[in-house]
């Protein structure tokens, strides 16, 4: 087979299957540069953006509550200037009230270095991120503190125009005190302090400033101790310990049998005697003048109050006064039915009244409550007005005849001889009590020495006695021959009426 035969491959299909490759690699290069350049445009693009965000906040970035999204630091720094200068500084008092405002005028408040702080948050950002911040929405919260300057004479000037920081409006507060006696309640009580509205200027003046160079909104003046405070207090001690003595003094109750009547003395009288420091200038004097004297006129309680021993005195005395009998005339109704007025001379009750009126102001200082009789220097045989009872000896100096009374019963009755009247030893009148008695005494007078068997003196040397040397009693015997005062009795007579009476018995001497 001739070669010219032989058929050869389509030229123009291989032609064409050269050129698709090329085709393929033309598109795929195109595409590729395009990916490529649209890959370096966003990351020009990118880097822009980053750039961008090197001097602009990053999306969802706020700086004390100011939201900073895409603005630059110093549109920042002039929004927290601004906000600083609608800063006010309330002062409330201790019960929570508003006393002033002070506003940043007020304080000349100045905010310093601001911008430097924005800068250094924003320089602190991560800028590449900013992609992050959109698509992430991320939260970027920053709290600065930024350096402020005010006037602390402007703020002090400000603050001394509040009314409340005026002194002379301000009550100062006042101490607890004891009350006067409450007659009501028979007590004393303790008056709590007055708190007052004097502030310690100087502190709340020291506080305010401290807040404004804090930045502080609010100060409460209760949280400090600002309030001049009274400087006792209901819960003192040394009042406590005063009021407690002060009624204890009160609580006494004494119910006095004083010679049959009854007595009571309680507070109702009491407080009249408790004086409170310096509230008696005429006992205080008396004090003073008795310093260096043992026997002062006041007894020291508590807390400076004291009692007046003069006035517990005083009420011995008015009580002894009224209730003693000692040294007062009687009615008497003799045996012969008369009825004649007896001239005391001696007999009948008498209070011991300095010895009472010491007794007494223990027994107030003891806070007693109880029954008691007075102390008494001299007794009579009976209580009350009609002290003699029915036991007595009843001496009839006008008919020289004696009667001897026992508990009503007239047990014995003698004649007698008294004191001789024309010798001017006259036997005298009056109501006495025996003094003593006893036995086998020698009386001795400027011309006489007398031996008797029993001897009852009831008026100083004047008594009852036996009388051997007398042959007769009675009569008128005593005019011209009488003793030098004494009752002269017969032997028998004596020794019975010696067998009856005792210390302290009535004797009743009467004339007609």
């Amino acid at each position: 087979m001739s070669d010219k035969h032989k058929i050869e491959p389509n030229q123009s299909q291989e032609a064409a299957d050269v050129q698709e490759p090329k085709k393929r690699h033309t598109v795929l290069y195109v595409i590729l540069t395009i990916i490529g350049v649209l890959l370096i445009l966003a990351g020009a693009g990118y880097f822009w953006v980053a750039n961008y965000y090197e001097t602009h906040f990053l999306p969802g970035t706020t700086l004390n509550g100011i939201v900073c999204d895409n603005l630059e630091a110093a549109h920042i720094a002039e929004q927290l200037e601004a906000q600083n200068q609608i800063y006010s500084l309330t002062v409330l008092d201790r019960n929570g009230e508003i006393i002033g405002t002070l506003s940043a005028e007020d304080v000349g408040l100045e905010t310093v270095g601001v911008l430097g702080v924005v800068e250094d948050v924003l320089a602190s950002q991560d800028h590449m991120s900013w992609l992050t911040a959109y698509i992430g929405k991320k939260d970027y919260s920053h709290t600065i503190v930024c350096t402020m300057e005010f006037d602390e004479e402007k703020t002090l000037s400000k603050l001394a125009e509040w009314e409340a920081m005026n002194v002379e409006q301000m009550d100062m507060p006042e101490d607890a005190y004891i009350s006067e006696y409450l007659p009501e309640k028979k007590v004393y009580e303790i008056i709590p302090e007055t708190e007052g509205d004097m502030l310690d200027v100087d502190k709340v003046e020291h506080l305010v400033l401290a807040a404004v160079g804090s930045g502080d909104t609010m100060l409460d003046l209760g949280a400090y101790d600002c309030y001049i405070q009274a400087e006792v207090t209901a819960q003192d001690k040394m009042l406590n310990e005063t009021v407690d003595e002060l009624n204890k003094v009160l609580s006494v109750q004494i119910t006095y049998d004083w010679n049959g009547s009854k007595v009571i003395l309680d507070a109702e009288t009491i407080h009249e005697w408790i004086l409170a420091p310096g509230e008696n200038e005429a006992a205080d004097a008396k004090e003073k003048a008795q310093e260096s004297s043992e026997d002062s006129v006041m007894v020291e309680l508590a807390g400076g109050y004291t009692l007046d021993k003069e006035a517990v005195a005083d009420f011995v005395a008015v009580q002894a006064k009224k209730y003693d009998t000692y040294g007062k005339h009687r009615q008497f109704t003799t045996t012969l039915g008369e009825t004649i007025k007896v001239l005391n001379g001696g007999y009948g009750w008498k209070t011991d009244r300095e010895q009472e009126a010491e007794e007494l102001i223990q027994l107030i200082l003891e806070g007693a409550v109880t029954k008691r009789e007075p102390v008494y220097k001299v007794k009579a045989a009976k209580k009350g007005e009609d002290d003699i009872g029915n036991s007595y000896v009843e001496i009839d100096l006008t008919h020289q005849h004696l009667y001897l009374y026992w508990k009503g019963e007239l047990v014995l009755e003698t004649d007698f001889v008294s004191g001789d009247v024309a010798d001017g030893n006259t036997t005298p009148g009056g109501l006495y009590r025996l003094t003593y008695k006893t036995t086998d005494a020698v009386l001795r007078g400027a011309t006489y020495e007398t031996p008797v068997k029993y001897w009852m003196p009831f008026n100083g040397n004047i008594g009852m006695h036996d009388a051997t040397w007398r042959n007769q009693f009675g009569g008128e015997i005593y005019l011209t021959n009488g003793s030098h005062g004494c009752i002269n009795l017969p032997l028998d007579k004596a020794q019975a009426i010696y067998g009856y009476v005792s210390t302290g018995f009535p004797i009743i001497c009467y004339y007609y």
